[in-house]
Order: C-alpha cells, then structure tokens, then sequence
C-alpha cells in the first residue's frame, strides 16, 4: 500500500482549517483499516502506525491528528485478530469524525458565553469553533464581527460570507488593518491548531493580534477541542515554506517568504474553551499533563524535536560583501 499516495491529498490542502482536515484524515484511516493487506494483526497494526506517521509529516502543525492516531492506534492494541483489528480502527475512525463534529458545536455553544452583549468582536482565518461561536451566540446580540483577510490563502472571506448570511453584521478587512481595528474591538476570537508548550499555534497574524490586545485591556479568547490539545513535550511545528507563487510569482532575485502558521504566546490570551469550558491557560496546561500517546507517536515527536535543535544549531550561509 502506498501511504504517500493515501496522504497526498492532506499534504495538499493548504486552505482547511485543523477540524477538516482530521476528518479527512480520519477518512483515511478508515479506508486502510479495511483495505491495507495484511495476514495477521501485528503487520495490520504495523501498517497504520506507518500511516499514522505519515498523516502528521503531511500536517504536522495540526494537533486533531495526534489525537486521531492515539484513538486508531489504541483501538487496534485491543485486539488480537486480524478481522476485530480492521472493524475496530474503522469504527474508531468513525467515531472520531462524530467525536470532532460534536466538540465544535459543544465549543461553539459554550464559548458564545464569552460573547458580550454588543460591540465589535475581531477575529482571524476560518476556524470552525470560532464560527460554530458566532453563529450560536452572535445572532441574538448586537456584534459586528470583522473578518481578517488571512493572507495568502484568504479563507477570512468564507468565515464573512458564513456570517453575512446568517444577517450577522460583518465587516471584512487586511491584514495589515488589524493594529488600527483593534481601537474599535471589545473581543479578539480566535481558533487554534494546536495548543501546547510553546503556546497556541493559529494562522500568521495572530501573535500581533494577541499582542497588541493585551496592550489595550482587551480580552482574547481561543476556542479549541480537545483534539487540539497535545501531549507534553510534543512538536508545534510552524517553520514550514509554503509555495512562493501563493504570495507573489516574483521576478528572479526576490525570495518571498510564506508561512501559515505562528505561536501566540499563552501570556496574552485570557481564556481558552473546550469542551469542558473555559480555562484560563494555566489550568489547560495542567490537562495536558495527563494525555497519553502510543510509542510511535512519541517517537515522532522525538524525532521532530531533534530535527528542529539540529536545524537551529546549523550554521547559516554568510552574505557576501
């Protein structure tokens, strides 16, 4: 079975936000679980942690998909048989695309709570707890919400029209406005794509946001499932070049930086929700103590710390004078 192949399409999403492409990832999974050929249990379970690893090297920013990989891959150690291994990973697989379904509405319900009466709540890219909060709370209150752009992919303009249609008043704006908008802003809401030791990984932009909200009293709220929380220790990768031509297809001698994603610091964000309701970042990293992850899931984290120091430590090429 060729796992590249099977992970293609996830490498190559560059739109979705963290909850989407799990599920598509989990799709996945259910699919090898039922197809991969394998003659006992062993070689089966052998397959999908191979798979596994390679769902995280084509998102490895994602946190969703540790969360899927310690599900599926916990699933097949509670069997022995071949047949029970394939219908266990399928059903697990399955659950965890409900499981993702039901965390987003639980969010987005109890993080409208944080929601305030009226005024004007700032937000970035297109998270779905974030729209699943302001389609639950937004329509009964006097909000204008603005949108940000979202460069380069600029997926603010689906959360806009998500929002314009449920008659949410919406404004839609650069990027780069995000500093003189902030004087108009009495919430800053936002996603996450991971949660872990080095903060809250959101879409570019969002560091600067927190920041300058924190400087203005403003409160910041992350919405994020528990499938978003990682396990201590565990990667938050954000160093990854995207294509080039996505920004500009620019002449020879300019090199265009691309980047998705960023870490924002926990020191500016004033409460994170989940499922269980809203924490301030301090309690949510007291839980992440506790979450387990299969042997091959921590050696990739391993792996990918080791990487990222290795890669630090390598000296850079001096210009020319």
């Amino acid at each position: 079975m060729n796992l590249e192949a099977l992970v293609a399409p996830l490498r190559a999403d560059v739109v979705s936000g963290a909850a989407v492409v799990a599920r598509a990832a989990a799709d996945t999974v259910r699919r090898a679980s039922v197809r991969a050929p394998a003659e006992t249990a062993a070689e089966l379970r052998g397959t999908l942690g191979k798979l596994v690893v390679h769902i995280l090297d084509a998102q490895p920013a994602m946190a969703p998909l540790v969360s899927l990989g310690t599900r599926v891959l916990h699933a097949a150690d509670r069997h022995g048989d071949l047949e029970d291994v394939r219908r266990a990973v399928a059903e697990e697989a399955e659950a965890f695309r409900g499981d993702l379904e039901k965390g987003t509405e639980t969010v987005g319900r109890l993080a409208s709570r944080e929601l305030p009466d009226e005024g004007t709540v700032l937000t970035i890219s297109s998270s779905s707890t974030v729209r699943a909060t302001l389609l639950y709370g937004a329509p009964t209150r006097q909000l204008e919400v603005i949108c940000l752009e979202s460069r380069p992919v600029s997926e603010g303009r689906t959360l806009a029209e998500a929002l314009a249609r449920r008659g949410i008043r919406t404004v839609y704006a650069v990027d780069a406005a995000a500093g003189r908008l902030l004087d108009r802003v009495g919430l800053v809401l936002m996603g996450a794509d991971s949660v872990g030791d080095r903060g809250i990984v959101n879409k570019i932009g969002s560091a600067a946001i927190a920041a300058g909200a924190a400087e203005r009293g403003v409160p910041v709220v992350v919405t994020a499932d528990r499938t978003k929380l990682l396990p201590p220790r565990f990667p938050q990768g954000v160093d990854d070049d995207r294509p080039a031509e996505e920004v500009w297809r620019a002449p020879a001698g300019i090199r265009v930086w691309n980047r998705y994603f960023e870490v924002v610091p926990t020191a500016h964000v004033t409460r994170i929700v989940t499922e269980d309701g809203a924490f301030p970042p301090e309690e949510v990293a007291r839980r992440r103590m506790h979450l387990d992850t299969p042997p091959e899931l921590r050696s990739w984290a391993d792996h990918q710390r080791a990487r990222s120091v290795s890669s630090k430590e390598e000296p850079r090429p001096r210009s020319g004078v």
